[in-house]
């Protein structure tokens, strides 16, 4: 009896498995490498930010580790751009739980161009050069060093620890991300398009405890975008090309289908370029 128990127990266990890795699903606030890292550093899990009166923004601890960035050659509607290859991050750093809200904008830089109101909409209809001057300004008032994620960064942030399409598995769906989902991506389902932007941390965060990872709007990044680049990329601490046209963004949007909010899907814009579907996250540098 107790052997045709642990036949069936066993039984289960692998079909819980392969669902699991199908249907998109929550990830736990932190994973247990980012817990104890922080605590080996002596560093708060979360960092707390006062920005003004009744106004703070919250920073997440992200470990030093490894990962394999970019797609492997069967994901479904990778770009060519996306070679998969080793990377390794040396330094652990902080980095918004959050996409910049419009209420943290306003209160750093005394405007919001945003075309969705909301104080708790993340910021968008910004460029690449206005985020940097929201980061100076930030930096200044509270005398840490902020700024933009590398491209590495956020796809390593991203990921938490996944090696599939989206941090929430081989798929997504409308329950985990804004996004437009007229469309399934793999073996997904169709779902609902809100066409606009959505309070931050409205979905389920990922494994880092950091929200929007996928979807809501774009996310500047520091790196300049060269297709190729990932051919001649430095294995370690990457920061990107030394000359180019444009900067990378990451994540997709709102008004973007689910392949384009791939945890490897890469695109970019001119440094000038605001829309409605574009704003940022920031990384605070541990000294």
């Amino acid at each position: 009896m107790k052997t045709i128990m642990a036949v069936l127990v066993s039984l289960f266990i692998v079909v819980a498995v392969t669902a699991a890795e199908k249907t998109p699903s929550p990830k736990t606030p932190a994973v247990p490498l980012q817990q104890k890292a922080a605590a080996e550093a002596g560093m708060p899990l979360e960092k707390t930010i006062e920005l003004g009166v009744d106004v703070n923004m919250v920073l997440v601890y992200i470990p030093a580790g490894e990962f394999e960035m970019g797609s492997p050659a069967a994901e479904l509607e990778r770009n060519s751009d996306e070679g998969q290859h080793h990377i390794k991050l040396t330094k652990a750093f902080y980095m918004g739980k959050f996409e910049v809200t419009q209420l943290q904008y306003r209160t750093i830089m005394n405007e919001n161009n945003s075309k969705f109101g909301g104080d708790k909409l993340p910021i968008e209809n910004i460029n690449w050069h206005e985020a940097g001057r929201f980061l100076k300004k930030l930096s200044d008032k509270t005398g840490l060093k902020f700024r933009l994620p590398t491209e590495a960064q956020w796809e390593y942030a991203c990921r938490a620890g996944t090696t599939t399409a989206f941090n929430t598995g081989t798929t997504i769906d409308s329950d985990f991300a804004n996004y437009n989902a007229k469309d399934a991506y793999a073996d997904g389902i169709i779902g609902k398009y809100l066409d606009r932007t959505t309070d931050v941390g409205s979905y389920q965060p990922n494994a880092f405890g950091l929200y929007d990872m996928h979807g809501n709007v774009w996310e500047w990044c520091s790196d300049i975008y060269e297709k190729d680049y990932y051919k001649i990329t430095p294995t370690i601490d990457p920061k990107g090309p030394q000359e180019g046209g444009s900067h990378v963004i990451r994540g997709g949007a709102w008004d973007e289908k689910a392949y384009k909010c791939r945890s490897a899907k890469r695109d970019s814009r001119g440094p000038k370029a605001d829309r409605a579907d574009i704003g940022f996250r920031v990384v605070l540098e541990i000294e």
